[in-house]
Order: C-alpha cells, then sequence, then structure tokens
C-alpha cells in the first residue's frame, strides 16, 4: 500500500491507544478517519499511527515484520517524519510541529546522546477505527537525536500556523512525492525490531 503524504492531525495524543490492542477501537469518538498518518512525541516514544482503508492480511503482516526505515526532513516550522515499511508501503511523509500537540500533553524527547528512541507504531482501519496491528521499533541513535533536536527547536520557537502551513505546502510543491523527499532527508535510518 503507498501510503500518501498527509499533515499530522493537530488532535490530543490519545492516552489510552497505547493500553488498546489488536481488534479495539482506536478511539471511542471516532469510526471514521481519513487515510493519512499522525506522528507525535507522548508517553516517552515516539508514535506514529497509519490509517489505512481496508489494509489486507499481506499488508497487516508486512506492518507487524517487515523492515522498517524512517527519515527525517525540516523545513522552518515544519519536519517531517518519512517512513518506508518493505514490500508494504514505499516512502511516506506525515509533517509535525510539537505545538500542534495541546501544551497540557505535549512532551519533548528526553533520551541522552547514544540511546535508542522507540517508535511506537499502530496500524488503523480508516473505516471502522479499528486497530489492525502494533508493533515497537527502535530508533537508531542518530535518528533519536535528529528528531530530539526538531522538536527542542519547534518547542523554543514561537509557533504560527499560517507560517507552518506554508512552509508544509512549500516542501510538498518543490517536491514530487515522498521518494524526492527522502533522497534530500537529513537522515535516513533503518529501525531495529
Amino acid at each position: 500500500m503507498n501510503a500518501t503524504s498527509s499533515n499530522v492531525t493537530p488532535v490530543n495524543a490519545n492516552p489510552m491507544s497505547a493500553t488498546r490492542q489488536v481488534g479495539d477501537v482506536y478511539s471511542p469518538d471516532h469510526s471514521q478517519y481519513d487515510e493519512g498518518a499522525r506522528y507525535l512525541y507522548a508517553r516517552e516514544g515516539h508514535e506514529l499511527t497509519l490509517f489505512w482503508r481496508g489494509p489486507t492480511a499481506a499488508e497487516i503482516e508486512g506492518f507487524r515484520f517487515n523492515p522498517v526505515e524512517v527519515g527525517l526532513y525540516t523545513n522552518g516550522p515544519a519536519a517531517f517524519l518519512l517512513y518506508k515499511i518493505k514490500d508494504v508501503c514505499e516512502w511516506s511523509d506525515v509533517a509535525f510541529n510539537v505545538h500542534l500537540v495541546p501544551e497540557a500533553e505535549r512532551e519533548l524527547p528526553t533520551e541522552p546522546a547514544g540511546d535508542r528512541g522507540r517508535l511506537r507504531m499502530t496500524l488503523v482501519d480508516a473505516d471502522g477505527g479499528v486497530i489492525r496491528a502494533k508493533r515497537i521499533v527502535s530508533l537508531d541513535k542518530v535518528m533519536t537525536q535528529a528528531l530530539k533536536h526538531a522538536m527542542t527547536e519547534q518547542a523554543a520557537a514561537p509557533f504560527n500556523r499560517v507560517l507552518y502551513e506554508a512552509a508544509v505546502q512549500e516542501v510538498h510543491g518543490r517536491h514530487a512525492d515522498s521518494d524526492a523527499l527522502a533522497q534530500v532527508a537529513e537522515v535516513i535510518e533503518a529501525t531495529l525490531g
């Protein structure tokens, strides 16, 4: 499945999503989602949630077990997490800024240099809101620090939603697709797990 580029949806971090299991409803507040992705840092870990319409058994299996690569590209107030799941999802991206997470729920990465961050991945069927797969992978040390640095810089800067949206549009206008964005990313690394 080729996931399309998508902005992060400025929704609350779902504290229950970490405890919900495969087969559970992702959020009791929604039963339908637009296809896309959401990335944020919460509960001392990076979270990537993919919303796909009717994922096949092969896509679910691949999501659970196939190698994952991630990347980072920044453009002013917008940063982009790039992700690729071998034989399941070509390079895709999701824009983010820590200011899109409500201040009361906002966290910043705390991993010291040399540590590997955790990336909790969740696959949600966009048609019914049911969790189809979950996994945790370990980020490379360089990627962990790159994400920490990008988020720390975002948190320290004033946020203007119009400038953020313009930065996202500029990147998507300048690069034909996520494959092109991956070619110019500051960091591209394979995950473990």
